[in-house]
């Protein structure tokens, strides 16, 4: 994180949130600045400084560090979440088409998506058993699922299910298609081996289902079925991409690498929002962002008209709908062939 956003988001916490406002106590003396709180709450995300580590360095207490860390998480979510946790509008989407269409020869791409974990060390007995699984060993851990582009942007962020359950179950819970099932995300076609698909999907590991807005891998393409073997290099050289988010996530802020130190899910889930959050700034800032404008006007909102139940379950039915899975694969086997040897 560079200087200049840094002091910008003091500057927007001093301004909106009256903890980091300084202040003076009853003799007069002025209080803690906001510049040292911020200081106090990045270090412990960035480097996992437990808070009485930082009692000589910032002269606080261990006390003060911790309400820091809470509050700069509380603020960062209320100021920044809208835009930086947002759900892709309809420019983003048809940003993100043209972009890996172009790097990765996947027309109709929005993303990949994956799970990964986050140990819970002071996680309480009574849950243990529920969020330990058996091909992890035995320490307890959270979930995240989540969906990267090629940018590394995190474009959606389902955090706190327990570790007892899979990548399919966790999707199950996920609101990652909530928008599309009642009608508030956008619907932007796009065409794949000159067939028109209405939306567009995401690429996914082979524990997931067949759904139409979820592109798996070929396991066994055939050892002389070069389209199907091209298919399965591309697929697997752009999937690489939440991988990527992850790592670039877990190595620039230190408390998710480590163990999770609280008792709290709330405030657990508060510390992995904000990480996010502040990852997807750092993509911005750094010019890296595929599409870094956000539109306001495009978001839907909460009195929005949605489908009706009907509809939905019309809908819940065309995204599970294997077989439209089956024809895109198809599809796109032959567009990466025919995008392949036309270069």
């Amino acid at each position: 994180m560079n200087r200049s956003l840094f002091t910008r988001i003091v500057r927007d916490l001093s301004a909106n949130c009256p903890y980091f406002q300084e202040g003076c106590d009853a003799v007069g003396k002025a209080g803690i600045s906001a510049l040292v709180k911020c200081t106090s709450a990045i270090r412990q995300l960035a480097y996992a400084a437990v808070p009485d580590s930082l009692d000589e360095y910032l002269q606080i207490g261990e006390k003060t560090s911790r309400d820091c860390l809470m509050h700069f998480c509380n603020g960062v979510i209320e100021l920044y979440g809208e835009e930086y946790l947002r759900r892709p509008t309809q420019t983003d989407v048809e940003k993100l088409y043209a972009f890996h269409e172009n790097k990765h020869g996947f027309p109709g791409m929005i993303g990949s998506i994956d799970c990964t974990k986050w140990s819970w060390a002071q996680c309480p007995q009574a849950y243990r058993a529920q969020f330990s699984r058996g091909d992890s060993g035995s320490e307890p851990f959270i979930l995240l699922e989540a969906v990267a582009s090629q940018d590394l942007w995190i474009w959606h962020a389902f955090f706190g299910v327990a570790g007892s359950n899979n990548d399919v179950n966790v999707l199950r819970q996920s609101p990652v298609l909530n928008d599309l099932k009642v009608g508030k995300a956008p619907e932007v076609p796009f065409v794949a081996n000159d067939v028109t698909y209405k939306w567009g999907y995401y690429l996914t590991d082979g524990i997931y289902p067949e759904w139409a807005v979820l592109m798996k891998s070929i396991s066994q393409p055939g050892s002389n079925d070069v389209k199907r073997i091209r298919y399965k290099q591309a697929h697997e050289a752009a999937r690489k991409d939440v991988e990527r988010a992850f790592g670039v996530l877990k190595k620039k802020w230190a408390i998710v690498r480590t163990p999770a130190r609280s008792r709290s899910l709330k405030r657990i889930t508060h510390l992995m929002y904000t990480c996010i959050i502040l990852h997807n700034m750092i993509r911005k800032e750094k010019g890296k962002a595929i599409s870094p404008d956000f539109y306001p006007e495009e978001q839907h909102r909460e009195d929005d008209p949605v489908r009706s139940a009907q509809d939905r379950l019309r809908v819940i039915r065309e995204i599970h709908d294997e077989e439209t899975h089956l024809n895109l694969k198809a599809d796109l086997v032959e567009h990466i062939w025919h995008r392949t040897n036309a270069n």
